[in-house]
């Protein structure tokens, strides 16, 4: 099993969740109003650095895992090049 940590701009929630669910993922859960800075600048919602990030997290076997990840840099390239998304892989040792 594998954990996607999805990071990706506010408006394009709606997208990134019709991409999962597209793959069968129906189990994931949700950061809204995240902040920070990354490589295409600082997102903080105010004026001097508008926008915010979602942080979305779901846990998939590993065949699905790459099936994802490849889905997930296809939708990547359609964003403006001042936006950006970033997908983590992280090991899941053991589900409660």
């Amino acid at each position: 099993m594998k954990m996607l940590m999805i990071v990706c701009p506010e408006k394009n929630v709606e997208d990134i969740r019709t991409l999962i669910a597209t793959y069968d993922v129906h189990s994931y859960s949700e950061l809204h109003d995240v902040t920070g800075e990354g490589e295409k600048g600082k997102r903080f919602g105010t004026r001097v650095w508008p926008g915010k990030s979602i942080i979305i997290f779901t846990i998939v076997p590993e065949q699905k895992k790459d099936e994802l990840v490849q889905a997930l840099k296809k939708c990547q390239q359609s964003l403006m090049p001042e936006e950006s998304m970033r997908a983590f892989v992280l090991p899941v040792e053991d589900v409660l």
